[in-house]
């Protein structure tokens, strides 16, 4: 059992990118339409709207594909949880069965009214086992195996990168001159070599920067955007998500997964999350491709 929980518990990519949604809900529903005008699973051709398969398969398609961006409201309301960083394989599984129970709900409806599907629930489970059958066990199998590809590409660049790491110091020398990041409002000077990462929370900007081995965490009355603005001539800086910019040169440990990337910047902070929208980016930031 405690297996199966590690697997669902397993970070996989959300829809912080909402194209993302919207394709994986078109791809669903043109699959939807080819199984159903060409194979008729189920003894559906008894069924057919006007006696056209492809009628019939349009109007189940349509009907899904309508429900699916209906749902779209959830991802709306709540974008935080259902961004890459929270989301799991298991939620990605309920997702599915979430979408699977309001397809079969929608199209028991149209039927019902035609008069084909008896109103109790014998006649609704009926139709969620077709929904089932045609939707969710393909739609499961797709799932595994893009899950699949993407945990072994992160650790493949993972891996790579952590040795560059352990090989390459980025640091600039001690005696250099030292730089300094802009900050607003804020008068004590910030080494560009003591800066780890910058955090948007609400109305205010938390930096955290290193000081002789432990972590300094500054609160400042500040923007992201006008942190970033401020400092785009640092190289270093790298926002890895909406909310996060880092210094790269920070960075001791890369661990990969399939929603994209893990950063460990110190030993007393929590790792960072690099978005799947910023993993391709990312790479080519840390020269590999």
């Amino acid at each position: 059992m405690n297996w199966i929980l590690a697997i669902l518990r397993r970070p996989h990519p959300g829809y912080a990118n909402l194209s993302v949604y919207f394709a994986i809900s078109t791809t669903t529903a043109a699959g939807v339409f080819l199984i159903l005008s060409f194979l008729q699973p189920f003894n559906l051709g008894n069924r057919n709207i006007l006696g056209n398969p492809y009628i019939t398969a349009l109007v189940y398609a349509g009907g899904s594909y309508i429900i699916m961006l209906i749902n779209f409201f959830w991802i709306k309301l709540f974008p935080r949880s259902f961004s890459d960083e929270k989301w799991t394989l298991g939620k990605e599984i309920l997702m599915c069965i979430y979408q699977m129970i309001s397809i079969a709900t929608a199209m028991w409806l149209i039927n019902y009214i035609r008069g084909v599907f008896p109103p109790n629930i014998h006649g609704y489970l009926d139709m969620l086992w077709i929904v089932v059958s045609v939707g969710f066990f393909p739609y499961l199998v797709v799932l595994l195996i893009r899950h699949t590809y993407l945990v072994k590409r992160s650790l493949q660049k993972a891996a790579t990168m952590n040795i560059s790491l352990m090989l390459d110091n980025k640091e600039a020398p001690l005696d250099n001159d030292p730089q300094y990041i802009s900050l607003q409002r804020f008068i004590k000077p910030i080494d560009i070599n003591t800066f780890i990462s910058a955090e948007s929370k609400g109305d205010y900007l938390v930096v955290n920067i290193a000081h002789n081995g432990k972590v300094e965490e500054l609160a400042v009355t500040t923007t992201l955007e006008e942190f970033q603005t401020e400092n785009e001539h640092f190289e270093q800086l790298f926002r890895c998500r909406d909310e996060v910019i880092i210094n790269k040169n920070k960075i001791t440990w890369v661990e990969g997964n399939a929603a994209g990337y893990r950063l460990r910047m110190h030993p007393k902070l929590p790792s960072v999350f690099v978005s799947g929208e910023k993993a391709a980016e990312f790479r080519k930031q840390m020269d590999y491709c």
